[in-house]
């Protein structure tokens, strides 16, 4: 009896972790969706080093409240990040906490003609 009863428990115990969700992985990303505002800025496409941001913060400190959990569900832009939203956020690239916004080539690739600041 006293083994049914465990075997129930570590089934159940095994079954229910078995059923959890898995830890989403953090990928770097590449943002390539706006290339053409970007060419008309003389940047490229935005090389997003995911895997390095899941190292320092908790994702609790950016998703859900600064961008949603999918990729490509926020629409990003300078402008916006310019007015403190996204990478803009206030703890974030518009502090002291990381390098500052003008430093374009610290997020986007920038093409051969350009020449670096």
């Amino acid at each position: 009896m006293m083994r049914a009863l465990l075997a129930m428990v570590l089934g159940l115990f095994v079954c229910s972790a078995i059923a959890a969700e898995e830890p989403q992985v953090a990928i770097d990303i590449t943002m390539d969706n706006k290339l053409e505002s970007m060419k008309k800025a003389s940047v490229g496409a935005v090389l997003y080093p995911h895997k390095l941001h899941a190292v320092w913060y908790e994702c609790s400190e950016c998703h859900p409240k600064v961008f949603t959990e999918k990729i490509g569900a926020n629409d990003i832009n300078m402008n916006k990040i310019i007015s403190e939203e996204f990478c803009g956020s206030s703890g974030c690239h518009n502090s002291a906490n990381a390098f500052p916004l003008y430093l374009c080539e610290n997020c986007h690739e920038m093409p051969k003609d350009v020449v670096k600041r």
